[in-house]
């Protein structure tokens, strides 16, 4: 019986704290914006006063988006003459996204009154604003009355609110994709193996692998070349260049484009030393060749 009276008294002094604040003022506008959507609360900018939670939700009829915005913040104080409003600012201030519309928005102060200011300007938007807060003594007038204008943001302490959203598990996207609680994003797979997994085509204006060990040393003198005759029957036994996977590995586990480019990069080098051997050794035979025929008399 006591812990059922301990339990009444801790639900109803929750109650006391906790108020929910629906619809304090709905916005619906046929017109383009001028300058942008001023929210003027009547919530006081003190510090300590109040830590509102606080909703849009409606839908945006110019992009065609619905709008579920959630927005949190507190004011706070320097330590520093805490008492002086020129020392109060909003603290720890944050909104998040639940569908796809995402504008900027700021917090400010005019007239110490806290405003919250939608820097967009998108024809015929209509929403309704909610509020939650709990302690801090707020009393109900700070969540009546409030007003929706087309106005020139003209406070101080302004500050731009960040976006944050989190997830936590498996996210699965449209087209069988996921991204998994590990961190690993599957494209046209719903298990990915690495951080990045995709089954299907993949088009980009351009590709940087970053990559170490770049095969420079091909050309120090101390690098041992293989001969071509060497190459020459290691090719006939194995059907592949060496170090260069076969088709059937390639086929079956795939290749690591950073390692690719720098074997080929590799091989290209040897070549490119072959060539200049080469070259030179027909250059040496074409000096013989005129003089033989210079001996000869074959040469005028």
């Amino acid at each position: 019986m006591k812990k059922l009276i301990v339990l009444l008294l801790f639900f109803v002094s929750s109650m006391a704290w906790a108020q929910n604040y629906n619809n304090i003022v709905n916005y619906a506008s046929l017109s383009l914006p001028t300058h942008g959507v001023k929210i003027k609360t009547n919530l006081p900018f003190i510090p300590g006063m109040t830590m509102p939670t606080i909703t849009i939700t409606g839908f945006s009829y110019g992009i065609s988006e619905p709008i579920s915005l959630t927005l949190a913040f507190y004011v706070y104080t320097t330590g520093v003459d805490p008492g002086n409003p020129a020392n109060y600012y909003f603290y720890t201030s944050k909104i998040s996204s639940s569908a796809a519309y995402t504008p900027k928005i700021y917090l400010s102060n005019e007239a110490s009154k806290v405003v919250i200011y939608i820097d967009d300007r998108v024809y015929a938007q209509r929403f309704t604003i909610s509020a939650f807060s709990m302690g801090f003594s707020e009393v109900n007038a700070w969540f009546q009355g409030w007003t929706v204008l087309d106005e020139v943001l003209t406070g101080t302490k302004t500050i731009e609110v960040p976006y944050q959203n989190g997830f936590k598990g498996d996210v699965f996207l449209s087209g069988n994709g996921v991204w998994n609680s590990i961190g690993n994003v599957g494209i046209g797979t719903l298990t990915p193996t690495e951080k990045l997994s995709v089954n299907g085509n993949i088009r980009a204006k351009e590709i940087k692998v970053e990559t170490s060990g770049w095969p420079d040393y091909v050309f120090n003198k101390d690098y041992h070349i293989t001969p071509l005759k060497e190459l020459e029957e290691y090719i006939k036994i194995n059907k592949h260049l060496p170090e260069i996977p076969s088709a059937k590995v390639a086929e079956q586990e795939g290749i690591n484009l950073g390692e690719m480019n720098k074997l080929l990069l590799k091989k290209i080098e040897e070549l490119t030393i072959h060539l200049i051997e080469k070259n030179k050794a027909i250059e040496n035979q074409e000096l013989r060749i005129q003089k033989m025929e210079t001996v000869l008399g074959l040469k005028k």
